[in-house]
């Protein structure tokens, strides 16, 4: 190897190092945010977290945990009671620690894969939106267990393959059964790559059609299982969601040809199908942003990424100020 090169490679691997620590403080600094915000919504008595806290408060450490069903959130409670018994700390304590390692977490996924500096300073606008919009933030925030959830299922997207994906697959789906149309999904897309493989090209009009009606499928039989609750959210806010996901289908092309954007397409038709048959989906809504953010982090081309931002300027305007009356009131 020639000294040149040598130096390229040292150079190349000094700014890699950079770029991973930029990210590492980034996201240190987005889980202290999303602390903040966990304690603002215990001291207003809002959220998941404000139910969870008083559920705990129930029983004292020395208290034997109450019988909880494995099932659902069973299974997480009894871990929260378990941990304070063995740390000997508080629930507030042990959710705040999960809320922060969840946002840490996802947040350094999502930053490492962005492409270059170039990029970088495209997206950033983009990105402080994205992750500080209430649907989403309320993910690590207030959603405790569908934030751990989620992460495991991100930690198997991107970095795991085979056995080991699939083990994390089944305990993302069993911390959250949420969690479920992902993996079906992801099987979906992987199943119908495997006909480009057999000389069998899908086109996405039709790629497009099979998606809705799966994404169909798994909103009916989640409803049928009672995965959702009764739809709540005003007309105003599915108008609000109905814009922002026009947005991201019509200006992401090559949208259902990576995985990420796949996803998000999925929770969107998920979304609107549950609105039909009467069961909230809105926790998908949030998921849906941050995988079709990863989709545009990995496959999006400057002009549409310039227009997305754009474009979803009004929706996170309008959605952080319904946030702030909420919490005023």
């Amino acid at each position: 190897m020639s000294s040149v090169t040598q130096k390229k490679y040292r150079f190349y691997f000094k700014l890699s190092s950079f770029y991973k620590f930029l990210a590492l403080i980034f996201s240190l600094i987005y889980g202290t945010f999303i602390i903040f915000l966990l304690n603002l919504q215990y001291q207003l008595g809002s959220g998941d977290i404000g139910s969870y806290l008083y559920f705990f408060s129930q029983f004292s450490v020395e208290n034997d945990a109450p019988e909880l069903s494995i099932q659902q959130d069973g299974a997480f409670r009894l871990s929260v009671f378990f941990m304070r018994g063995l740390l000997d700390v508080e629930a507030l304590t042990i959710l705040t620690a999960i809320a922060f390692i969840n946002s840490v977490i996802v947040s350094y996924i999502f930053l490492k894969n962005i492409r270059s500096e170039k990029y970088l300073v495209l997206l950033l606008p983009l990105l402080a939106m994205i992750f500080t919009t209430p649907i989403v933030q309320a993910l690590f925030s207030s959603n405790i267990r569908s934030g751990i959830a989620f992460t495991l299922l991100m930690i198997s997207i991107v970095y795991l393959r085979g056995i080991s994906q699939l083990v994390i697959f089944a305990l993302s789906s069993i911390v959250h059964f949420s969690m479920i149309p992902f993996v079906g999904l992801y099987i979906l897309f992987h199943i119908k790559d495997r006909f480009c493989y057999d000389g069998i090209r899908l086109n996405n009009t039709f790629t497009f059609i099979v998606l809705f009606f799966a994404s169909v499928f798994f909103a009916v039989v989640g409803g049928i299982f009672n995965s959702g609750t009764a739809v709540s959210s005003s007309f105003a806010y599915n108008f609000l969601v109905f814009y922002v996901a026009t947005l991201m289908i019509f200006t992401g092309r090559r949208l259902i040809k990576n995985i990420f954007g796949f996803l998000s397409a999925g929770m969107i038709f998920i979304y609107f199908t549950g609105i039909l048959i009467d069961v909230s989906y809105a926790r998908y809504i949030g998921n849906a942003l941050l995988l079709y953010f990863l989709f545009l982090i990995q496959q999006g081309e400057e002009r549409k990424i310039e227009i997305f931002t754009l474009g979803y300027i009004p929706f996170y305007v309008l959605t952080v100020s319904f946030m702030f009356s909420n919490l005023a009131t």
